[in-house]
């Protein structure tokens, strides 16, 4: 029998991207967004509903009429905006997914998927960052990540909930927010392929964490269907890649040797990224859930900008 899943921030890049991996399982999903519509393409047994996440009757409305099995929590207000409008970041990223934990008791819910942050972690930090290192945040937005993980193992510990959470580094995808700080390891390559050149804002040794989006998307999924059995913790460190800016820009030259690639450090961007962890230790995931990644830098170049070439033709 398929499972259902129901998935919040479902009218994001990574809700979409899901659905493909999810319609190979034949599962049903219900996408759940306050957008009108979700950003990309989805497939499969899959439908859309608009909702508000602070609203208890809709989401619980969505639960009564779908009866999900697997809850993958991505709908969050994101750094900038949690600094800008602080209320309204308490109100979803903490009164939302509170209202979505109590759900998930009241109807029986199978699993509860959370992905945290690194932006959980201040600074500054070893290299690696230990599993279990001291979480000190300096951003709202990193607050309620901590504050979710802690939620959730008192789900888990007085409810029984089966949550389970990934702290995620820089994701690079297509879909990456363009005027996110974070993004620019995902936009040198979209540039690149569109453009044909690309300024880089921070030091070429700059070398955040970061993981590919394909493997993000097999690492959740591969973690939901461990055995609970096998699980040492509710929280686990996610570690694939870490390379030099400088690396990323030479990557992109032997794939499109026209590419122009310039390197101009903003002060302010560059100390705030150099401040996020470059490397963290993961041996629970790899050894509990049998995270290992495929892809490493070549093999995310060579990736991603097949893809991005692929849509242009269209």
């Amino acid at each position: 029998m398929s499972q259902r899943y129901l998935i919040t921030g479902g009218a994001g890049n990574l809700a979409c991207q899901l659905t493909r991996l999810l319609a190979e399982r034949k599962a049903e999903v219900l996408l759940w967004d306050i957008a009108d519509r979700p950003q990309g393409p989805i497939v499969g047994n899959c439908s859309y509903v608009q909702g508000d996440l602070r609203s208890l009757d809709s989401l619980r409305t969505s639960f009564r009429r779908f009866s999900p099995d697997v809850i993958i929590h991505f709908a969050s207000l994101l750094s900038g905006s949690s600094e800008e409008r602080r209320t309204l970041a308490w109100e979803v990223n903490m009164d939302g997914v509170f209202g979505l934990l109590e759900l998930a008791v009241e109807f029986g819910v199978q699993r509860f998927f959370f992905p945290s942050s690194v932006a959980s972690f201040g600074s500054p930090l070893p290299t690696p960052v230990p599993e279990d290192f001291p979480q000190w945040p300096t951003g709202l937005y990193g607050v309620t990540k901590v504050a979710t993980e802690r939620l959730g193992y008192y789900y888990y510990q007085k409810h029984g909930l089966d949550f389970r959470c990934l702290r995620v580094p820089i994701v690079v995808s297509s879909a990456a927010h363009t005027g996110a700080t974070s993004s620019y390891a995902s936009l040198a390559f979209m540039e690149a392929c569109r453009k044909r050149e690309f300024t880089f804002r921070v030091r070429q040794q700059t070398r955040p964490a970061l993981v590919y989006v394909e493997d993000l998307l097999r690492g959740i999924l591969k973690l939901l269907d461990a055995s609970e059995e096998s699980l040492t913790r509710r929280s686990y460190n996610l570690q694939a890649l870490s390379p030099t800016s400088a690396e990323i820009a030479e990557a992109i030259v032997d794939r499109i040797p026209e590419a122009k690639m310039r390197f101009d450090p903003d002060p302010e961007i560059t100390s705030l990224i150099d401040s996020w962890p470059t490397e963290f230790v993961d041996i629970s995931s790899r050894q509990d859930w049998g995270w290992d990644p495929s892809f490493d830098l070549p093999a995310m170049a060579d990736h991603f900008i097949a893809a991005l070439q692929s849509r242009q033709k269209f």
